[in-house]
């Protein structure tokens, strides 16, 4: 189950990235946002990958207990970080030719 749900999602993600790549010359502002935040959603995942192979590591220690609580915000805060940047990238106008702003 934990396979599904981490991984599939950042499949979709390396693609979103080779999207964001591939339409870099249409929109380089809309690009470098969705960039950011994919990668940055990718680094959230990996901590849940950490999260559960040190769970698989020890045995209840109270270390892995704070280790768990440090992952599980930092990998909250990843997400979190990750799509403000592409809901943001989603939303930003497109620059118009001869536009200097």
């Amino acid at each position: 189950m934990f396979y599904a749900t981490v991984c599939i999602p950042m499949f979709v993600w390396v693609i979103g990235l080779i999207f964001a790549i591939v339409r870099w010359k249409q929109s380089p502002r809309k690009s470098i946002l969705v960039l950011i935040g994919l990668s940055i959603m990718l680094l959230g995942g990996l901590t849940d990958i950490a999260q559960n192979y040190f769970a698989a590591q020890a045995q209840l220690m109270m270390d892995y207990l704070n280790l768990a609580y440090i992952l599980s915000i930092a990998g909250v805060f990843f997400d979190t970080l990750g799509w403000v940047l592409c809901i943001i990238a989603i939303f930003i106008p497109d620059k118009k030719e001869g536009e200097t702003k």
